[in-house]
């Protein structure tokens, strides 16, 4: 529960568009604040990669669906966002509409036209449409639209606990079992595999090398004979967990955006992967859009008028843009000592792991994640605001 003393001083008409991980976390946020939300998705319904079916998914089951992950807690994506939906449908200051695909906003005066021919009026637009937004280009540059492809992919698929059993194969089950990730390095990619949904499900991610030269053309179905000779030559267990993949595999080809310079124009603004798209390296993609979340949820909740909420937008950038951009250039770095080609270079590196793990410390990518673990977005954000209002008096 929010106590009174939490509660927005000055109530919002808020139009979140989006129901990903970002834009969900951001309606409930407000919500539970005290703001009144309306979501706008372009779908007709929400498909995650999730196997549980919304009308029995209860936002409490959550916590069942989570399980550690070293010193992290992992749940599946799609897991999450039935579970941050079922909390939206509880709140009766949110309202979700499916099939209203955003055809035209008005800046400035927080106005929606959807493709049913709707209008939405607001003190505030939340793009928060992902990386193919379609609100960005009316805030940004062309220059900041443009993806550049790292030249790399990600395969992904999930393997069920109990196929795993089936198998017969201690070192396979006890992925799925144990409270921690398994990666496998190489030149030119790698391998991470790790359990969710309380450990009946293992996520297995294989990043490899992209051939594919067509211009942002993100998702593709390939065969997994096809992900088996892409792996042919690295460890025993990978050949067994691509023998238990599906059929057909996704395959995500890994762009990469530069963040966007402008986070704000008028009273709409970008939050989560519109704004600063990340690569999967760090894991700090979704994280970072719930810290976007929290930092405008606070500066829009301590406002004393409507007079001020420029200057709340411009504290939630000035909070938020240094931070998000450091991850960015990190996440790329992470890349890179992740496939180091030069021989040399991976022996030093592998030297410095082992030494790491005899002293019992974490060493290079992760000690990297576990940098950006700790942070308060909602305090830096109410002193972003604070500096603001001090500078304006």
């Amino acid at each position: 529960m929010v106590s009174e003393a939490q509660r927005c001083l000055v109530p919002l008409r808020i139009i979140v568009v989006g129901t990903g991980l970002g834009g969900l976390s951001v309606a409930i946020s407000l919500a539970r604040r005290g703001h009144d939300v309306v979501v706008l998705e372009s779908t007709k319904e929400v498909s995650p990669s999730s196997q549980i079916t919304l009308h029995v998914f209860l936002w409490k089951e959550l916590r069942f669906l989570a399980n550690t992950v070293g010193k992290q807690n992992s749940i599946h994506h799609g897991d999450l966002q039935l579970a941050l939906l079922s909390r939206a449908f509880q709140l009766e200051n949110i309202e979700i509409r499916f099939g209203a695909r955003v055809v035209d906003i008005d800046l400035e005066k927080a106005e929606v036209l959807v493709a049913t021919g709707d209008r939405e009026i607001g003190d505030l637009i939340v793009a928060a449409d992902g990386v193919k937004s379609t609100i960005k280009h009316r805030i940004c540059s062309p220059e900041a639209l443009h993806a550049k492809s790292t030249g790399e992919a990600a395969y992904r698929f999930t393997i069920p606990r109990n196929r795993l059993e089936a198998v017969a194969d201690e070192s396979l089950l006890a992925l799925v079992q144990r409270p921690w990730a398994r990666r496998w390095d190489g030149p030119a990619g790698h391998v991470v595999a790790y359990p969710v949904r309380n450990h009946q499900l293992l996520n297995v991610v294989l990043i490899h090398p992209d051939n594919d030269q067509t211009e942002e053309s993100w998702t593709t179905i390939t065969e997994k004979e096809n992900v088996a000779a892409a792996f042919s030559g690295w460890n025993q267990t990978i050949h067994k967990l691509v023998d238990l993949a599906p059929t057909q595999v996704p395959n995500f080809r890994l762009f990469l955006y530069p963040p966007s310079p402008v986070w704000a124009q008028g009273s709409t603004i970008l939050l989560g992967d519109s704004c600063h798209a990340m690569l999967p390296y760090l894991g700090q993609g979704v994280a970072q859009a719930v810290e976007d979340a929290i930092a405008i949820t606070t500066v829009l909740s301590i406002i004393e008028s409507k007079e001020q909420l420029p200057l709340a937008l411009r504290a939630y950038e000035t909070s938020r843009k240094e931070r998000v951009e450091q991850i960015v250039a990190a996440t790329y770095q992470a890349k890179q000592q992740l496939h180091l080609k030069d021989e040399k270079a991976q022996a030093l590196r592998d030297m410095e792991r082992k030494g790491a793990s005899e002293a019992k410390e974490n060493s290079d990518v992760v000690k990297m994640q576990h940098s950006y673990w700790v942070w308060d977005a909602a305090e830096v954000a109410r002193g972003a605001l604070s500096d603001l209002i001090t500078v304006q008096q």
